[in-house]
């Protein structure tokens, strides 16, 4: 963590140093130590000014105060960008996380799960009408039947249904 002071009509003694470095561990700890901070006191009449600025990696985080004891001031402006921070890390945190899970859904694809053709003996196709093909596909335990449609001389395909109904493809 990278800590910058800069003082405007203010003179920084060892316990307002003290108490800002002391408050600014608590930020350190949140985040990383690529975070760099700049600390701007300020004195204008009776009020004093705080600003502290946070560059954390791609995000500038700013809190203000402004009261009239220096004490109070830089505890506002630390408790603003304190709330800032976390927001800030849960953010990150929570899209992490979305990602982590979105990964563990997705399937993992093996080149042994390729879909394979089998092929079985032939298939005598029979000229029949599609009430003969019915009468053929209920009697036997077969889930499909292909014939010749003898009204249409074309192929089709009478299939049972997951309703327990036939359907009939007619190309």
């Amino acid at each position: 963590m990278n800590l910058e002071l800069t003082t405007r009509n203010v003179t920084l003694t060892p316990a307002i140093e003290k108490r800002l470095r002391r408050a600014l561990e608590k930020l350190g700890r949140v985040l990383d130590d690529a975070a760099k901070i700049h600390v701007i006191l300020g004195a204008e009449k009776h009020r004093f000014l705080t600003e502290i600025l946070v560059t954390w990696r791609d995000h500038q985080l700013t809190g203000t105060a402004e009261t009239e004891d220096v004490y109070s001031s830089v505890t506002e402006a630390i408790d603003r960008i304190l709330r800032q921070t976390l927001k800030q890390k849960e953010k990150f945190t929570a899209r992490r996380r979305a990602t982590r899970k979105l990964v563990k859904i997705l399937p993992v694809e093996s080149p042994a799960s390729e879909v394979r053709i089998i092929r079985t003996p032939r298939y005598s196709v029979k000229p029949l009408t599609p009430d003969e093909a019915a009468e053929l596909l209920l009697k036997s335990s077969d889930h499909f039947l292909v014939f010749r449609n003898s009204e249409t001389d074309r192929v089709a395909v009478l299939y049972r249904r997951s309703d327990g109904h036939l359907g009939l493809i007619e190309p």
